[in-house]
């Protein structure tokens, strides 16, 4: 049976504004309850202390993030995948995935683009996953590192509890993954189960991700595009925090960034809306910073990355023009997904 060939603007940007207003509303919820918990007067207190120099630098910071997603993007979907899209569909289609209207997350989305550019539904499924991979991939190294160097310097304000399962769980999580990958290589599998399709797309991801480290110049442009698009990220949670008169250290950042991102937010429904603010000033607490100081910083940061992504979105009463002129897809395209 043929899948749906509906164009994916009638049957997820239509609605974009009422998505937009809920994921604002799960933010704007999660903020309340951090407040609640850190004590009114001195949340009110803690936004007080505006510096607002640091403005510009947050919304680079986000442009530049963005950009560096692009990159990785589409040099990962040009290295690994059999589709070639252009850059400027890159661009709309990794804008589209960040925006808090992604109901089911950026993923389901980059997923469906690719089957419109042309790639085979399984093997979009498994650069997806790849790709969420990739992303680990290069920022949990960097909370492994940054977790030894805090154990290291003896950190009296970061929680322990905090570093140790960064520095045991970071090389067994990849060991133990890239050997379950290599075992259902190797394994014979009965067709048709639907389980274990997903799992094997799932370890046909990690195998992508494998086959990037043994061909790191082929994929040069993933990791680099990748390690920018991090720093970019890391680089607006110190900023923000230097917009309330905070200073956060860099190793501090890393660690509380992936703490509080253990899921992506390209990952999660709506951008991560309400969930993220909540875990990522959490994570703030766990490495020092009091709460009521921690939730300005977040409020910032994530004003920049959930709304600037929605605002070439919400310019247009129908159709946005970022939005990549998905149509049907290509017969070639319809026959490889047909059962």
């Amino acid at each position: 049976m043929a899948r749906s060939t509906a164009p994916i603007d009638a049957r997820v940007t239509s609605h974009r504004l009422p998505l937009t207003v809920v994921a604002l509303a799960l933010a704007g919820a999660g903020g309340l309850l951090v407040a609640t918990w850190a004590g009114w007067s001195a949340t009110v207190a803690a936004f007080g202390h505006l510096h607002p120099g640091w403005i510009a630098v947050i919304v680079g910071l986000a442009v530049a993030g963005l950009g560096g997603y692009t990159l990785a993007y589409g040099a990962w979907a040009r290295a690994a995948g059999n589709a070639r899209p252009g850059w400027s569909e890159v661009a709309r289609v990794v804008t589209a995935g960040f925006g808090p209207f992604a109901f089911l997350g950026g993923f389901a989305l980059d997923r469906r683009a690719l089957c419109e550019l042309g790639e085979e539904e399984g093997r979009a499924r498994r650069l997806v996953l790849g790709l969420g991979a990739l992303e680990y991939a290069v920022l949990a190294p960097a909370a492994w590192v940054a977790a030894i160097l805090l154990l290291a310097a003896g950190s009296r304000h970061v929680q322990t509890a905090l570093l140790w399962p960064w520095v045991a769980a970071v090389p067994a999580g990849f060991a133990i993954g890239f050997w379950a990958a290599a075992r259902w290589r190797r394994r014979t599998r009965p067709p048709g189960h639907r389980l274990t399709a997903m799992l094997d797309d799932g370890f046909k991801g990690f195998e992508l991700l494998r086959d990037a480290l043994r061909h790191p110049i082929r994929h040069a442009g993933s990791w680099l595009g990748m390690a920018m698009y991090w720093a970019a990220e890391i680089g607006m949670l110190v900023a923000a925090a230097r917009l309330f008169g905070t200073t956060l250290g860099a190793a501090h950042a890393v660690l509380a960034y992936a703490t509080g991102y253990s899921l992506t937010r390209r990952s999660m429904p709506l951008a991560g809306a309400g969930a993220t603010e909540i875990s990522l000033a959490f994570a703030l607490l766990w490495v020092g910073l009091p709460l009521a100081t921690a939730l300005p910083i977040v409020v910032a940061y994530r004003a920049a990355n959930l709304l600037l992504p929605a605002l070439p979105a919400l310019r247009h009463a129908r159709r946005p023009r970022w939005w990549p002129a998905m149509g049907p897809r290509p017969v070639a395209a319809r026959r490889l997904t047909r059962r």
